[in-house]
């Protein structure tokens, strides 16, 4: 027999196999995200990514019962992180791994039964506990602590870890396509739930977004209302930059850094398939992808192009209404969805970020109307990407109102910046997101 049963889903020994094979490149820093043919197997899915999600964790326990500091042979570390995760956190008996890894290395398995990490890290400091015990890189916690506590860092943590409470995910209705009624779309949508046993509630400040358990997905994506592109699944953090947005049928929008192309699609909800959208992408794969991604949604309003948005390539300036930057970042504030970018998480890799969104911000300002609006926006938990950029632009733009259910940004020499505020996954269950709306002065 060459296939078990694991956390609730079959896998088969060859999954294993490439499961292992995944981690040893990781290790090898030859890592890329995971093909879509990967991605659609579940437990390839999900061994890799919690693997991943809890690397330094895992890689602690394995050396201190290893008792060296040598690197250790990539395929050989791959199979001990693969038996270190099912033992401690699916209790996986010897006789089942036995069966899963051939020549297991059975005195491994009675040490990581027998380890105690409580005991191993009892003598560390406080960084050095969270940074094991949550599975976070250093360098995160030592850009935190200057605007939240060692405490409400490991809330957030916990949450982005997936270990704290029940995870929910949220989707959205798109009534573009053949132009439905949304009420109507929306009462159909509801009896399908309803009939097919999926657990949902409406938000409570955005009633277009319906929260199920993550459990639950894979039921949502079977349906043919998710099937034909009449449900999407948006972060609600992403919803709410549309509706700080406020886009209307007449408006002239430029989205700067539009693919995949969700947040585009809501753009052109909100204003009924009119107006103008110009959505801007560098890569040129994703301008594609992003392309035939609003073909299927029935977006007639936008016209996609393939820049470099620094320098975005139209005649005018002083000519968009409306302009969103969701700026590329480090993604501090993902990592739910995108664990791998943990361990990307280092002072190069932040300045670069910052670089590039200091030149999008820039290029907004000279394509922005004066008393247009630019909403501003990262999914990053570090003030570097949020607070401090803004900080050099006030004298150019007014800060406009948010609404008083988005957390205040952090204080920046003892005051709040007008204007900004944060999503933070331990409160509104969404990614970390620092957003801002302002309008340019004349």
């Amino acid at each position: 027999m060459n296939h078990f049963i694991l956390s609730g889903f079959e896998i088969k020994k060859e999954d294993i196999q490439i499961i292992t094979e995944l981690v040893s490149r990781f290790i090898n820093r030859s890592t890329s995200p995971l093909p879509l043919n990967l991605r659609k197997n579940i437990a390839i899915t999900h061994y890799y990514t919690e693997i991943i999600r809890f690397w330094n964790k895992l890689n602690y326990i394995i050396r201190r019962i290893l008792k060296s500091s040598y690197p250790i042979d990539s395929d050989r570390l791959s199979s001990f992180l693969y038996v270190t995760y099912r033992i401690l956190w699916e209790n996986a008996s010897e006789k089942e791994l036995s069966k899963e890894i051939e020549g297991l290395d059975k005195k491994f398995l009675v040490k990581v039964n027998n380890f105690s990490l409580s005991k191993s890290i009892r003598y560390k400091n406080e960084k050095e506990k969270l940074s094991i015990l949550e599975a976070i890189p250093s360098f995160m916690i030592d850009h935190l602590l200057p605007v939240m506590s060692i405490d409400y860092i490991k809330d957030n943590v916990k949450f982005m870890n997936g270990t704290e409470n029940r995870i929910e995910i949220t989707l959205r209705i798109n009534n573009l396509q053949k132009n439905l009624v949304y009420e109507d779309l929306l009462e159909q949508i509801k009896e399908n739930f309803n009939k097919n046993k999926v657990v949902y509630r409406r938000d409570s400040d955005i009633p277009e977004l319906f929260w199920i358990p993550i459990s639950q997905k894979n039921r949502v994506i079977r349906s043919s209302f998710y099937q034909r592109g009449y449900l999407i699944f948006q972060d609600k953090a992403s919803a709410i930059a549309i509706h700080l947005l406020s886009p209307q049928k007449n408006d002239k929008i430029c989205d700067m850094c539009a693919a995949p192309g969700i947040k585009t699609n809501l753009i052109a909800q909100f204003m009924n398939n009119k107006g103008n959208i110009l959505g801007g992408e560098f890569l040129l794969e994703r301008a594609k992808i992003m392309k035939n991604l609003l073909k299927q949604l029935n977006v007639l309003n936008t016209h996609i192009i393939n820049t470099d948005s620094i320098i975005f390539p139209i005649r005018y300036q002083n000519y968009f209404d409306l302009i969103l930057l969701d700026a590329p970042c480090t993604g501090s504030g993902t990592f739910l969805r995108n664990p791998e970018l943990k361990w990307r998480q280092n002072e190069k890799f932040l300045q670069q970020n910052l670089t590039l969104q200091k030149k999008l911000l820039d290029s907004a300002l000279k394509l922005l109307k004066p008393k247009g609006i630019l909403l501003y926006c990262t999914c990053s938990l570090y003030p570097e990407e949020g607070e401090y950029q803004i900080l050099n632009y006030l004298d150019r733009f007014d800060p406009l109102d948010l609404p008083d259910w988005i957390s205040p940004s952090y204080k920046i020499e003892n005051r709040t910046i007008p204007g900004t505020g944060r999503l933070f996954p331990s409160i509104h269950h969404t990614q970390g997101f620092f957003i801002g709306k302002f309008k340019k002065r004349e």
